[in-house]
């Protein structure tokens, strides 16, 4: 499709501003990341739970193996977001390829079983967003909270962030600071 003109793939960096390109990177994360959160929460309702997403579930203790451990037709609801968007948003090649690299290194980051910020992080206004290791255990461990992907946006709105995450986060890497 995109040898034939069908998408909004572009390769010249002349064709938009600079600003443009960290503007796209920006809007596919969150909208990856909304779409994410949804479908996640669509894919904890019980009937499709045992179809779709048990198979990512069974990994209790999380590693970075698990961020690769998915029922096929999960994988497919997953990846289907990017090409679609560059059917109507433009994205330069090089971006489509750091988006594919962040979501490589996010995974594997959240799903990896040890925590990698520190608590500085939970204080910080822009990262105390992002999702790390420690608040993803919590969805793999109590099951009904922390559904998001990159940011925690939707998990504070929505109240589905476990209660007690901020707290308990510092502990732990503070607790691990001093060891």
């Amino acid at each position: 499709m995109w040898q034939r003109g069908h998408t909004a793939i572009y390769t010249n960096f002349d064709t938009y501003p600079i600003w443009y390109l960290v503007l796209s990177v920006i809007l596919v994360l969150i909208i990856q990341d909304t779409l994410y959160y949804w479908l996640h929460r669509w894919m904890h309702l019980p009937r499709f739970y045992r179809w779709i997403h048990r198979a990512h579930h069974m990994s209790l203790q999380t590693s970075a193996f698990t961020s690769f451990s998915f029922h096929p037709f999960e994988s497919l609801l997953q990846a289907i977001v990017l090409p679609v968007l560059v059917l109507w948003l433009p994205l330069h090649i090089g971006v489509i390829l750091a988006i594919l690299l962040f979501m490589t290194i996010a995974s594997t980051i959240n799903h990896g079983g040890v925590e990698i910020y520190s608590a500085k992080w939970a204080h910080n206004s822009s990262a105390k967003w992002l999702i790390g290791a420690a608040h993803h255990d919590d969805h793999h461990k109590k099951f009904n909270y922390n559904y998001g992907l990159y940011f925690t946006f939707w998990d504070t709105w929505m109240n589905t962030e476990t209660p007690d995450f901020k707290e308990r986060f510092e502990k732990l890497t503070t607790k691990h600071k001093s060891v």
